[in-house]
């Protein structure tokens, strides 16, 4: 069946309609039809109008549920495929998937650069070297990072590196520990020359024997215990043997754990990303805002966290925060005969709700939840029996600060293949951005 009506007109009709996907009213599909034909339109609008409308209702093409809208039937495009004389709509809707297909690619390859870009970030973050206390390597990069995100950044006198973002609103101090687990050379044995050294955070003793680790002059020493059967961190020392009589490096040189970063599929396999993945959901954060908030921000990427928190007491003295939340890893139970935990890898943002450390104020739970369900961001909740945060200093600052976490689930915490899920850093990502964007009230 023919449609006796001029084909440019209906041409411009049907794109208008298959692209918007929804009914269009008269006076929306006029305006759209002028931008395209311009004065031609309007001086053949009131003959095509009811012209077309008709004709293509007689094809079971378009129909209008109220008076005055335009609409198409659910099986339109394939009636009009189907027509022997409307080889334009085949052409047009050739095109039209055409230019679908090439934005979902484009949109792919962006994902795919924004991953690519996340774990170039992640690599150089965890392969930095940075025990507590000696965190000035980790802190560079970082300031380097976050250069142009921040309206200000200050370090503070036992180095915390804080960045302000906006101004005016309530104040939320947000904190990720720069700072990874390692050791320090304490006695030198007289006649082998082994080290003995003393841990700088928690160190798991089941996990040391036939590690590397570098000293901060650049020494690599290789932790070996007696036949291989250390229990506690005396049965441990440090060969950093040079050849001859002497050692590579002295006493009271402080140590970082070596091992290069893996990633396998979704998963991300490293040393340190306790707490260098939480310092990346920051940054990402603080990217993504583009210094647009209604509230004043403070990202302090904190010291010496694993020795006891002591940079996130300093940073929550210096702000005088209304809220905190700290960015950290957490465990998982999701392991063959692990401990009882409801996180899991893959499950979303972990809220917490209780560590020893910290019980989370319900007001703080509830804002991070209804965040989450807000912008269908996936969640789990988080209750720790070992272990705390940052978010438990930041708590006792001044007459007490209502505090919260985000944690990412992380298996085998503490050692040099932490292992977390890229779904659950964008969950992160997603809900730290989500929170700090909008008004707080509360």
């Amino acid at each position: 069946m023919a449609i006796n009506v001029d084909d440019e007109h209906v041409n411009i009709i049907m794109r208008i309609l298959l692209d918007a996907g929804e009914p269009v009213s008269n006076r929306e599909m006029e305006a759209r039809a002028r931008q395209m034909l311009g004065d031609k339109w309007k001086r053949s609008w009131q003959i095509t109008n009811s012209c077309i409308r008709t004709a293509l209702r007689s094809l079971g093409v378009v129909s209008h549920p109220r008076r005055g809208v335009w609409g198409l039937e659910p099986n339109a495009e394939a009636r009009l495929a189907a027509l022997h004389d409307v080889d334009i709509w085949k052409e047009h809707i050739r095109i039209r998937d055409a230019e679908r297909a090439s934005k979902a690619e484009a949109a792919a390859d962006a994902r795919e650069r924004d991953k690519t870009d996340l774990l170039d970030l992640t690599r150089r973050l965890v392969e930095t070297w940075g025990p507590p206390g000696h965190e000035h390597r980790i802190r560079d990069l970082i300031r380097e990072e976050v250069a142009d995100l921040a309206d200000e950044i200050t370090v503070d006198g036992l180095g915390n590196l804080i960045c302000r973002v906006g101004s005016g609103g309530p104040k939320v101090l947000i904190a990720a520990h720069m700072d990874e687990i390692g050791l320090m050379a304490t006695y030198q044995e007289p006649e082998s020359g082994y080290l003995r050294f003393t841990n700088l955070g928690g160190l798991r003793a089941d996990t040391l024997n036939g590690n590397r680790v570098l000293f901060e002059d650049g020494t690599v020493g290789v932790i070996a215990a007696q036949n291989g059967s250390g229990k506690a961190l005396g049965d441990f020392f440090i060969d950093v043997q040079a050849g001859g009589d002497g050692n590579a490096t002295p006493v009271g040189q402080p140590a970082g754990f070596m091992r290069e970063m893996q990633v396998r599929g979704q998963r991300v396999i490293a040393k340190s990303l306790d707490d260098r993945i939480g310092c990346l959901v920051a940054i990402e954060a603080m990217r993504r805002l583009a210094r647009q908030t209604p509230n004043e921000l403070y990202f302090a990427f904190t010291v010496q966290e694993e020795v006891g928190l002591r940079g996130a007491k300093t940073a929550a003295q210096g702000v005088h925060p209304d809220i905190g939340i700290a960015i950290d890893v957490t465990g998982s139970g999701d392991q063959i005969r692990g401990h009882k935990m409801l996180v899991k890898l893959g499950g979303g943002a972990a809220i917490k709700v209780h560590d020893p450390g910290l019980i989370v104020p319900l007001a703080i739970k509830n804002w991070m939840i209804e965040r989450c369900e807000a912008d269908g961001i996936p969640y789990q909740l988080e209750l720790l029996a070992g272990g705390t945060t940052d978010a438990s200093a930041i708590q006792m600052a001044d007459a007490g600060v209502p505090s919260g976490c985000i944690s990412i689930p992380t298996r085998y915490l503490h050692t040099t293949s932490e292992t977390v899920d890229l779904s659950d850093v964008e969950a992160c990502i997603a809900l730290l951005t989500g929170l700090l964007a909008n008004s707080i009230t509360i």
